[in-house]
């Protein structure tokens, strides 16, 4: 995550029925008999969304990479009242040019301004906004602009298409490898266990160490805020202050 620690996800756990005895849950086996369910848990549901909002996520709302946003692209058009009738007839071409391709809304609400607009949709994590003025109009463009990045691009109506294809794939790519490097500036080769022990102190993140594969040898887990030290006798005492 963005501010050093793991997500744990995608971990399998066997809970038995230790659960559906506490919640009285149960279900009919073949012979008609009821029993306490048997549950496991996977931490790849709710838990997802979560790590992709606090992967790609800023202060001002979601990020949604375009192959999962339900909303690729948002319209806003933008007028005063002598220009209102051209930059909206405008806008409708445009959507509905758009919309054979793309997952793409038009926000033509009226008893909301512009910037409001552009603050619930960016919060909402829409990859894309496409801005549609009267100089637009004049100009036989739109502007695109990126919700990671808020670059603002003039573009033709004849490349529009193409653009916005290409400029989703970018986004998809660019919010990759953002938190790719991320976590291998947050990743550390130790070689000693003092080395470990300083890093994980220090830097924190994940830490590479060298581990014989014998049981016998000391052994380590930790939670970003937690640490246990195992003995062979399996009891658990807390580090030292």
């Amino acid at each position: 995550m963005q501010d050093g620690k793991a997500l744990q996800a995608g971990t399998s756990h066997n809970l038995g029925q230790n659960f559906a005895k506490a919640f009285d849950v149960k279900f009919q086996d073949k012979n008609g008999e009821l029993k306490y369910v048997y549950a496991t848990s996977w931490g790849v549901s709710t838990r997802l969304i979560g790590a992709l909002i606090m992967t790609h996520g800023d202060d001002n709302g979601l990020i949604i990479p375009p192959k999962l946003a339900q909303t690729q692209m948002v319209m806003i058009p933008i007028w005063k009242e002598a220009t209102r009738g051209k930059v909206l007839q405008f806008a409708e071409n445009v959507y509905r040019q758009l919309k054979t391709r793309f997952a793409v809304k038009l926000d033509a609400r009226e008893q909301y301004k512009p910037g409001y607009k552009y603050a619930e949709w960016e919060m909402a994590g829409v990859p894309l906004r496409i801005e549609v003025g009267p100089r637009d109009v004049e100009n036989n463009q739109v502007m695109l602009v990126r919700r990671d990045t808020r670059k603002k691009i003039p573009t033709p109506l004849n490349s529009l298409e193409n653009t916005i294809e290409k400029l989703l794939e970018k986004i998809q790519r660019d919010l990759f490898e953002r938190a790719l490097k991320l976590r291998q500036e947050n990743t550390h080769q130790v070689e000693t266990y003092d080395e470990f022990k300083k890093v994980l102190e220090e830097k924190g993140g994940f830490i590479e160490a060298h581990w014989s594969g014998d049981p016998e040898n000391l052994r380590i887990s930790y939670v970003p805020t937690i640490k246990f030290w195992h003995d062979d006798t399996g009891s658990e005492k807390p580090p030292a202050g």
